[in-house]
């Protein structure tokens, strides 16, 4: 089973039932070598990345699901990565799914992706029905879903490609200025999670305004407190090098005309003392350029080329507790990362094997508040 040609060309015609491309797809890697359907009433999405060892135990079973149902069902696994990459990967591991690329995020970021493996069944309506870990999808779950839903839709409606090539020649466009900034009034700003794009040459991050200052500061989303009608949704770019890229939350308060003032609060902090620090390299985890820099899983974060400031950023967001540092100077260096955060006596032993001391404990620590001038 093939994906039609109408997709590679992304000529798509969409019965008035259904969301014009309903999955979004930056390119297909390989179709289907299982099922068997070009209409199909089930659709299911396998989010997944060659980094995730328990994603790679969840395509096999999936597999298995596949050979179950070749009609009326077709699995495509989504991931974010390269081309390059998932050719690489795919050469030793052989998989008879469906496999594309999400390389601009869209697709994980609609659905909310926030640990792997994780899969999201739909109707041929666009319909979701069943969401969560990929392995607890079970045969008579697809048997009563199929029951339950008799319309078809082609691979071709359900589907929308966008060319993977435009999306790598956005990482070297050009930048003019240091620093741009739109607010978009179409998006609420509750309504949708951060994203961070690094490129080649800048950096753009796309969310609310309490959400970039957290992002800028690296510190945990409750610690910026600014009334609801300065929280805007914006779309912010800084040129990689400049003086606003390394003063980023300056020029956005310059920019939108706003002022800031620190305030103590006292509560529970996680504190982090770098002791005698014993990093990983660049070279302990390579999902090569223009991939996420994060892999969030149910229970640790893995971090390719990202810095210690970044993992407290995302620990205190994930723990939802603000991460102080014993030492006022952070190492900005990049460096590989795997730590543990559900239990806390094995996070505290990863970051003892990279020479962190970490405590749980009432402190002060800052809140930051915005206001108009």
């Amino acid at each position: 089973m093939k994906f039609k040609k109408s997709i590679v060309f992304f000529i798509i015609v969409l019965s008035p039932m259904f969301f014009f491309g309903q999955i979004k797809l930056s390119k297909e890697i390989q179709s289907s070598k299982i099922a068997q359907s070009e209409e199909n009433s089930l659709y299911f999405i396998d989010f997944w990345a060659t980094w995730c060892g328990p994603c790679i135990h969840a395509s096999k079973y999936l597999e298995s699901l596949q050979k179950q149902f070749p009609n009326d069902f077709y699995i495509v696994s989504l991931t974010q990565e390269s081309p390059e990459v998932i050719n690489r990967f795919m050469e030793k591991h052989k998989t008879g799914l469906a496999v594309a690329i999400d390389y601009q995020g869209e697709t994980f970021t609609n659905n909310n992706i926030s640990s792997l493996p994780y899969g999201v069944l739909y109707n041929a309506k666009g319909l979701k029905l069943w969401e969560g870990h990929a392995a607890d999808l079970k045969d008579y779950n697809i048997r009563e879903f199929l029951r339950n839903n008799k319309t078809k839709v082609s691979l071709s409606s359900f589907f929308k490609v966008h060319k993977y090539e435009e999306a790598v020649k956005e990482k070297v466009a050009e930048v003019k200025k240091d620093f741009t900034y739109i607010q978009n009034n179409d998006i609420e700003s509750e309504s949708t999670e951060i994203q961070v794009y690094d490129k080649a040459n800048f950096l753009e991050i796309k969310g609310s305004l309490q959400d970039i200052l957290s992002y800028s500061l690296k510190s945990y989303k409750e610690q910026i407190k600014l009334p609801d009608h300065l929280n805007k949704y914006y779309e912010m770019r800084f040129k990689k090098g400049s003086k606003e890229f390394y003063n980023q939350e300056k020029f956005i308060l310059r920019a939108l005309k706003l002022k800031k003032e620190n305030e103590e609060k006292r509560g529970d902090v996680i504190l982090l003392d770098v002791k005698i620090p014993n990093f990983w390299d660049t070279k302990q985890i390579d999902w090569g350029e223009d991939n996420p820099k994060y892999l969030i899983g149910d229970s640790d974060i893995k971090a390719d080329n990202v810095t210690l400031g970044d993992v407290s950023y995302k620990l205190a967001n994930l723990l939802e507790i603000p991460v102080l540092f014993l030492n006022s100077e952070i190492d900005e260096e990049l460096h590989d990362w795997q730590i543990h955060y559900k239990y806390f006596k094995l996070m505290y032993s990863n970051f003892n094997d990279y020479g962190i001391n970490i405590e749980k404990k009432r402190s002060v620590y800052i809140e930051h508040v915005y206001k108009s001038k």
